[in-house]
């Protein structure tokens, strides 16, 4: 089962190494002359168990949204374990798709970070979304059948693991009647085929994977969760480097705002972007977006503006609540996100 204590021993590790890159990323950090772009770090890895989630970092690199602002984006290689060390450690500036289902994990763990933008793809029944699979022929269809089973996943401290626990919950099973098993994503099909676990929680590309295989049932998605359209995360960033560096963030949030209503314009363009810089497999990209794999892209839909919604942070917070992920009434939604570097803040935003 999950250990709290594992971020914190994860860190202390990362935080070790973490010294070596800096220095090599150090130029990075110095202040910007008026003719050089102020470099911004994000994570990248061949590697990241996702695609789904990246797309507005994207777009407002290739539609010069960042450049419009003074930014340069730099991708900073490193592997997903490290997702949150990274920027823990100052290695990452900014960290996109953090659902706030995790972000209130980490959040109560103790790292002082901030959600800034809403930049991931929205929850809604008719997108495609990640979400517990088993094989086809597996007995196994509801939470009642996964009682003394064992679920595979990427890290088990992300979301995937609170997500499956409420899932599960609702049928009164609870995180001592399942075993957990991190997986990396090189090896999970595998082991789900081989029965080594019963079933998988699988992020994209490889939930699309094997959806356009077949031979795999997904027992539920992020939608069924929710019941309705909904904002799933965005970008966080440490309160040290905001404070710190407060008129970079909001560069960097107009940018993600722009690129937000460009890709609600353009939901097409948004997914050619992805295959044209080979973050998305030309093949799997109907899969990735959509149920039925028809490719239908105009049903995808993001925050307009970035802009954060109060209510869907409280969804989030009351579902890791109700799990015992963090203790009740401990934290407030408020607390854990702004829209203060948003040029639309004080709008309301439509979903």
């Amino acid at each position: 089962m999950f250990d709290p204590s594992l971020l914190a021993q994860t860190r202390r590790t990362f935080l070790l190494a973490a010294a070596a890159t800096a220095a090599s990323l150090s130029l990075g950090s110095l202040p910007a002359s008026a003719a050089e772009p102020t470099e911004i770090r994000i994570i990248e890895s061949p590697t990241l168990p996702w695609t789904n989630g990246w797309e507005l970092f994207d777009v407002a690199d290739v539609k010069g949204f960042f450049a419009d602002e003074g930014l340069k984006l730099v991708r900073v290689p490193l592997p997903p374990e490290q997702y949150t060390t990274a920027i823990d450690a100052g290695i990452t500036d900014f960290a996109g798709y953090a659902d706030y289902a995790y972000f209130a994990n980490v959040r109560d763990k103790g790292l002082d970070v901030v959600e800034i933008a809403a930049s991931s793809l929205l929850i809604a029944p008719e997108i495609g979304g990640d979400g517990l699979f088993v094989p086809e022929n597996s007995p196994i269809r509801g939470p009642e059948d996964l009682k003394g089973k064992t679920v595979g996943m990427t890290n088990l401290s992300w979301s995937s693991a609170w997500f499956t626990l409420d899932w599960l919950g609702a049928k009164g099973i609870t995180k001592d009647d399942v075993t957990y098993l991190a997986v990396p994503p090189a090896q999970q099909e595998q082991l789900l085929l081989r029965g080594d676990i019963d079933a998988l929680y699988a992020f994209g590309p490889l939930d699309a994977q094997l959806k356009k295989k077949g031979g795999y049932r997904q027992l539920f998605k992020l939608s069924d969760l929710t019941g309705r359209k909904i904002v799933r995360g965005g970008t966080m960033a440490k309160r040290e480097f905001v404070e710190k560096n407060p008129e970079t963030v909001r560069k960097f949030t107009a940018a993600i705002a722009k690129a937000a209503d460009w890709a609600n314009a353009n939901p097409a363009e948004v997914v050619k972007i992805q295959v044209d810089l080979g973050h998305v497999d030309p093949e799997l990209a109907p899969w990735v977006y959509t149920n039925d794999g028809k490719g239908d892209y105009s049903v995808l839909r993001w925050a307009d503006h970035a802009l954060q919604n109060e209510a869907d942070v409280q969804f989030w917070l009351d579902l890791v609540v109700r799990q015992g992920i963090v203790p009740a009434d401990k934290h407030k939604a408020a607390d854990f996100f702004t829209d203060e570097f948003n040029p639309f803040a004080g709008q309301t935003a439509s979903k």
